[in-house]
C-alpha cells in the first residue's frame, strides 16, 4: 500500500514537472527573443497601451472601485478567478492602490465564504471529505475539533485548491475569525502581489518584467502543488497516527 502511495506521488509530481518545464522553456524562449516579438506585435501593444491609457483617463475612480467591487460580489457565487480580479485592479490602479483594494475585497470574499459556511455548512468540501478514504483528511482539517491553522495557511498558498471551498469548510467548523482572516491574508498574499503586479504590466506582454512574472507565477505554483502532493502522500499515516494518539488521550482523560 505505501509503495502504491510513494508509485502514485511520484506519478503525478512527475507530471507536474513536466508541465511547468515545458512551460518554462516556452517563457524563456519568448523571454530571449522578446525584442522581436514587440516588433512583430507592435500593432497588439500600442492597442493595449492605447486601452490602459483609456482606463488611467476615467472620470471617477470611485464609479471604478464599485465596479471592481460588483466583481468581487459576482466572485462570491461564480466561477470566477480571483487572480483576474486582482489583475483588473492592477490595469486599473498603481501598484500600491491595487494592491489595498485587492487586499481588501478579498478579505471580503473570505468573509463572505465563511459566513456562507456558518449558516448552510461546508457545502461540497464536506460532502468530498465525507467519502470514506479521506476521512483522514478531514479528520486532520479539524484537528481536535478546532480546525488545524497550518492547512488554512497552505490552502490558500497552493492554487490549486479553490479558495472559497476552504472558506466554507472553515465557517462550518465555526473557526476564531480573526486567526481565520489573518491566516487566509498571510496565505495569499504572494499570489494576489504576483496577479496585481501582472495588472500592472499586461499593457505589454512580451516586456521582459511581464514575463518574468509569468515565470515566477508558473515556478511558484508548480512548486508548491508539487510539495503539498508530496505532504499529502507522504504525511496520511503520520496523520492518522497522531489522531489515534489524541483520541487514546481523550478517551481515558479523566475529569475533575
Amino acid at each position: 500500500m505505501k509503495q502504491q502511495k510513494r508509485h502514485q506521488t511520484g506519478l503525478i509530481n512527475g507530471i507536474i514537472l513536466l508541465v511547468m518545464a515545458a512551460l518554462l522553456i516556452f517563457l524563456s524562449i519568448v523571454l530571449y527573443n522578446h525584442t522581436k516579438l514587440e516588433v512583430r506585435f507592435d500593432t497588439l501593444i500600442n492597442w493595449l497601451q492605447n486601452v490602459d491609457d483609456a482606463i488611467v483617463k476615467l472620470d471617477s475612480d470611485t464609479e471604478i472601485i464599485l465596479c471592481i467591487f460588483a466583481l468581487y460580489i459576482a466572485k462570491c457565487q461564480l466561477p470566477i478567478p480571483m487572480g483576474f480580479l486582482c489583475v483588473i485592479s492592477g490595469i486599473v490602479f498603481p501598484m500600491g492602490q491595487a494592491l489595498v483594494i485587492n487586499l481588501v475585497f478579498t478579505a471580503f470574499f473570505f468573509t463572505v465564504k465563511y459566513v456562507e459556511g456558518m449558516f448552510i455548512g461546508g457545502g461540497w468540501t464536506g460532502m468530498i471529505l465525507g467519502i470514506k478514504q479521506l476521512h483522514f483528511v478531514r479528520d486532520w482539517i479539524e484537528f481536535k475539533g478546532n480546525g488545524n491553522p497550518y492547512v488554512l495557511f497552505v490552502t490558500r498558498l497552493v492554487p490549486s485548491i479553490p479558495l472559497g471551498m476552504v472558506s466554507k469548510y472553515y465557517g462550518s467548523m465555526r473557526y476564531d475569525f480573526i486567526y481565520y482572516i489573518s491566516l487566509s491574508l498571510l496565505g495569499f498574499a504572494p499570489r494576489l502581489y504576483m496577479y496585481t503586479k501582472i495588472g500592472t504590466a499586461i499593457y505589454n506582454p512580451f516586456s521582459v518584467r511581464f514575463i518574468v512574472l509569468l515565470i515566477l507565477i508558473v515556478t511558484f505554483t508548480g512548486i508548491s502543488i508539487m510539495m503539498f502532493n508530496i505532504f499529502y502522500g507522504r504525511k496520511s499515516n503520520q496523520m492518522n497516527q497522531t489522531l489515534l494518539i489524541y483520541a487514546e488521550k481523550e478517551k481515558y482523560k479523566i475529569v475533575l
